[in-house]
């Protein structure tokens, strides 16, 4: 299936492996054994890079060239990176009307392709002439010293005249005028420079020695490069912080808080007595207030019987409470007078014979004088015996022992 084969290609996974690839050969790029390896590995990405020729894959095709251009740097390896570029400026109308308004550009550091939807937007064609950009850019910049630099560009400036010609966006041409106006700047500024060597083609070594001391002179294209460059990488730092932070909210005014009057109401709510609906104090039974208790999960979750029989024996217990601190307060009042505590609990379980005995007690008292002592000993001494009788007799033996100390 074709559609499977371009997938086994066109995936991360390959090209991370190609960027393995390039990071490596670049970095032992003095290796013997590694060495033969660059022309496969970029035979390689170029073939990737022309599997599929259309516009939806601009993505990979810029990841591609950038792997390129890094490989060539590292091992000092001519690669033709340019076409990889000119080409998309060639295929592409850029001054086709986009259907589509996008607010930014599209991020092509973290797709391969892009969608149908997304090409109608005028970002992708934003993104894309921002690429091709900086990819010559940097590609130049690294080869703006080399003896052979106005035959490199040569074809470039032609395509990028071309490319002025055709396209009526104005950003889109300011972009490629700068470009190429630098190149010609760097064009004559080489072509000056070699105007008085006096070695030939074929001698490398000469050749190498004069390439290097330009480069430590410096060229007008890698000084416009470096300032790109710094400007470029703070804009994408600028871009990731504000994926991070999802934006910048500084032109949002800010609600400045009253802190005087959070710390005043702060230090009123102590103060502030509950009742409310789960209120932990309560009010009384009196002012129509629930006895509280009610803060906690427990009993704010019970069921409302459950509450109800709560407040009955939180309110019993209140009442006997309240009770208990008077007897304690009256007590301590008759211990203060010189007066004996009376227990009311005890008058109240005294039994109705008790009543019969006071009011013996109460005759004995004030009936009887000092001079009848015996005759109340013989009294008491007939009255075990008929302690056995009824209560109703005992008024009767009263009687009769009032008259028999009448008549003596």
């Amino acid at each position: 299936n074709k559609k499977e084969h371009i997938q086994a290609v066109y995936n991360w996974q390959f090209v991370h492996s190609l960027e393995l690839w390039g990071a490596l050969l670049g970095h032992c790029s003095d290796s013997q054994i590694l060495q033969p390896l660059i022309y496969p590995l970029t035979q390689v990405v170029l073939g990737a890079m022309r599997l599929v020729p259309s516009s939806k894959y601009f993505p990979l095709r810029f990841h591609c060239g950038n792997i390129l251009t890094n490989l060539g740097l590292q091992t000092s390896t001519f690669i033709p990176v340019l076409p990889i570029y000119l080409d998309v400026l060639n295929t592409y109308n850029f001054g086709k009307k986009s259907k589509k308004v996008s607010m930014k550009p599209l991020e092509f550091a973290c797709i391969l392709k892009v969608s149908k939807s997304q090409m109608l937007e005028s970002g992708f064609k934003d993104t894309v002439v921002e690429e091709v950009y900086a990819g010559i850019i940097t590609y130049l910049a690294h080869h703006s010293n080399r003896i052979g630099f106005p035959e490199l560009v040569t074809p470039l400036i032609f395509q990028l005249k071309s490319f002025l010609k055709d396209c009526k966006v104005g950003n889109y041409c300011k972009k490629m005028k700068q470009v190429l106006d630098k190149v010609i700047a760097n064009q004559k500024f080489i072509e000056n420079r070699r105007k008085s060597v006096s070695f030939g083609v074929a001698d490398h070594q000469n050749i190498e020695i004069w390439e290097a001391q330009v480069e430590r002179d410096g060229t007008p294209l890698l000084a416009f490069y470096k300032s790109w460059k710094k400007v470029a990488d703070s804009n994408k730092m600028k871009r990731l912080t504000q994926s991070i932070n999802m934006d910048d909210y500084s032109h949002i005014p800010l609600l400045k808080k009253n802190h005087k009057k959070i710390r005043m109401k702060m230090d009123q709510e102590p103060e502030v007595s509950g009742g409310g609906l789960w209120s932990d104090d309560g009010g009384d039974s009196e002012n129509g207030g629930d006895s509280g208790g009610e803060s906690d999960d427990e009993e704010r979750f019970k069921l409302k019987e459950e509450r109800n029989k709560d407040k009955k024996k939180k309110k019993v217990e209140k009442k006997v409470a309240k009770v208990e601190k008077e007897e304690s307060d009256n007590d301590e009042n008759d211990a203060e007078s010189g007066e004996e505590p009376k227990d009311h609990l005890e008058d109240m379980e005294e039994s109705d014979g008790s009543d019969v005995e006071d009011q013996v007690t109460d005759l004995k008292l004030e009936d009887m004088d000092g001079d009848t002592d015996s005759e109340l000993e013989m009294n008491d001494d007939f009255g075990d015996g008929g302690a056995a009788e009824s209560d109703d007799d005992d008024g009767s033996n009263d009687d009769q022992s009032g008259d028999e100390s009448d008549s003596e």
